[in-house]
């Protein structure tokens, strides 16, 4: 490989249920990753140290996966070093991970002895009040987008009543004649979301499909019916079928809707498109009305509209919540900075760079 294939996704966020986390599909035995769970306090360098992991990788050109924080897109929670079945996780909530087989599929990794407790002990009330100022201001987000996928959740149903699924089932026969061919071998699925919202706004990692899918098809859907049925049909096909596939959920409805699927041996990728994540790389645009039964679908245009209308109200609110939290996060930040020895940090960062240089 001449160059880095680097990608970035978010394996954790804020959704209508609450914080919802894929970090735990890396510690299943089966699955064959080495996890090192990093433990620290916020602003300690953890997230320091993985941007060091990622430089290494990236300068010996092995591809690599920045996993940013949906609270702190400019923080990272983990790194994934596919070449090497190496992965390394912020451990700490509200994606605590604890190792169950520890050396053998986990290998923890803490910062915590750089710490002066004494100093920090101190500060108690102010630490634990910023806490608790930050842990309210995300369930606030919560609340939010929980309305605002009420709200999305009731355009999907009366767009589904206007699906032809004859068609799409129809058009996904097509799509798999002619792209996926059966292997004879069942296929594999990893997770990850291409998309959060965040401190700043909702974020679609546009550059990842850049980088991994040079093929796009972008199922232009504003109520998102059509394109979860395709894409779910997509991915149960492309599964039996012995493909290794990326699965992208909606972070707002993670455990039922399915946002993007990723072919990267294909170098294909099938991604929907709204107004809430616009895909901005070229592709070739098949839209949801070719599915849809368009009189009915007008008739329900301006019940639609509102509803999408009064989500977008609601989202933005949810970000704002998340962003403020963001800002009383920095300050919580600012008490464990003052009593960390970072030179110790330095020394522990280095020691693990060193006991993974083979890997990296």
């Amino acid at each position: 490989m001449s160059k880095t294939t680097l990608c970035r996704y978010f394996l954790g966020c804020n959704s209508r249920e609450g914080f919802f986390t894929l970090f735990p599909q890396f510690t299943r035995p089966a699955a064959g990753w080495r996890c090192i769970l990093i433990k620290g306090g916020p602003g300690t360098g953890k997230s320091t140290l993985m941007k060091k992991v990622v430089r290494t990788a990236a300068g010996r050109c092995h591809p690599v996966e920045e996993i940013h924080c949906s609270s702190d897109a400019d923080s990272l929670d983990g790194v994934v070093l596919p070449h090497s079945k190496v992965v390394l996780l912020d451990a700490t909530p509200p994606h605590a991970l604890e190792p169950q087989f520890p050396g053998a599929v986990e290998q923890p990794f803490s910062l915590c002895d750089c710490w002066d407790t004494a100093q920090l002990s101190a500060a108690r009330e102010p630490i634990v009040a910023l806490g608790e100022e930050i842990a309210g201001l995300h369930r606030q987000a919560v609340r939010y987008l929980a309305g605002a996928a009420a709200l999305l959740g009731e355009v999907r149903q009366l767009a589904a009543a206007a699906l032809d699924r004859e068609k799409i089932a129809r058009y996904a026969d097509r799509f798999a004649a002619r792209e996926l061919p059966d292997r004879g071998h069942p296929g594999t699925e990893e997770k990850r979301l291409l998309s959060a919202v965040t401190d700043r706004g909702c974020i679609l990692y546009n550059e990842t499909l850049q980088t991994l899918c040079p093929r796009l098809i972008c199922l232009e859907d504003p109520c998102g019916a059509a394109a979860a049925e395709l894409l779910a049909r997509l991915r149960e096909t492309a599964l039996q079928r012995g493909y290794h596939i990326v699965s992208c959920p909606c972070p707002l409805f993670p455990n039922e809707k399915p946002d993007h699927l990723l072919l990267p041996e294909l170098g294909l990728g099938i991604v929907t498109s709204n107004s809430f994540h616009r895909i901005t790389t070229p592709g070739r645009a098949v839209h949801a009305q070719r599915f849809t039964d368009g009189d009915l679908l007008k008739s329900r245009r301006v019940r639609i509209r509102f509803l999408q209308k009064t989500a977008a109200v609601l989202l933005r609110q949810a970000e704002l919540a998340i962003a403020e939290a963001h800002t009383r996060h920095d300050a919580l930040e600012a008490y464990y900075i003052a009593a960390t020895d970072f030179a110790a940090v330095e020394a522990l960062s280095d020691r693990l760079l060193r006991e993974l240089d083979g890997l990296l």
